[in-house]
């Protein structure tokens, strides 16, 4: 027997919207969610599963790119992975106020299919992210990517079928557990001339040595960047051919 849990559908016979409920067939399920915009649902084996699914609430998901509101903690995380070596790379960018307080980047090994190999990076940067804001004592952090895995693979949108989404599934959700955090996430296109996804990307390219395109470097021909202290204003050199002091501003 499968459960299936709508979060989003319509019941065009009674013409009313359908959130939150489960149904024990694929027929109802279907006569629910087919041809429905934006449905969401998902099959599983157990109830339990399934209601966990449903009262999954810490996430909200938005496709704005906007201004980043103040007194707010994003995290802009992004990965790489060098063909060469094998290795993926990670970055997280912690901004609050439009200041940077937080870079961290590192790389490990992923055995994983080639596919899989490729998003490994992306999703070791959101854990790190909420890992800080843990261990921060943060109650709410945005987490921004690129890559919608990152989102769907922690609500369990996503299908786990491979290992790494499994743990992330896991990792994530036992964090917002032991945090009592709301984790927010927040979608923005790759590569649109966005400063700190910019930034995040390089250092994730950095971290594996793979070749960077320098467009950090020529945003900052038009913008500044404030950071929360020294030791994260010479982390830049990582990213940067020459620092560009006059346009990196430490914050006291």
């Amino acid at each position: 027997m499968k459960y299936y849990a709508i979060k989003e559908g319509f019941d065009s016979i009674r013409n009313v919207k359908i959130e939150n409920t489960i149904v024990n067939t694929w027929s109802e399920c279907e006569r629910l969610v087919r041809g429905v915009k934006g449905a969401k649902y998902k099959s599983f084996k157990l109830k339990d599963e399934a209601e966990e699914y449903l009262n999954n609430n810490n996430f909200m998901k938005n496709n704005i790119n906007g201004e980043l509101l103040k007194g707010i903690t994003y995290a802009y995380v992004d990965g790489s992975y060098n063909t060469v070596t094998g290795k993926y790379g990670y970055a997280v960018v912690i901004v609050r106020d439009d200041v940077i307080i937080h870079i961290e980047n590192g790389c490990g090994l992923d055995k994983s299919e080639k596919n899989i190999r490729q998003i490994a990076g992306e999703l070791e940067a959101s854990i790190k992210a909420i890992e800080y804001a843990v261990k921060n004592r943060l109650k709410q952090i945005t987490i921004v990517h690129d890559y919608l895995g990152v989102c769907f693979h922690a609500t369990g949108e996503w299908e786990r079928k491979d290992m790494s989404s499994k743990i992330y599934y896991e990792k994530i959700n036992s964090l917002i557990k032991e945090g009592e955090i709301k984790v927010d996430f927040l979608k923005v296109d790759s590569h649109t001339g966005n400063l700190f996804n910019e930034v995040v990307d390089e250092f994730a390219k950095a971290s594996i040595e793979v070749k960077i395109k320098g467009e950090t470097e020529k945003l900052l021909k038009n913008n500044v960047i404030k950071v929360q202290n020294y030791e994260i204003k010479n982390k830049f050199n990582e990213i940067l051919v020459k620092l560009l002091e006059e346009k990196i501003h430490v914050v006291v």
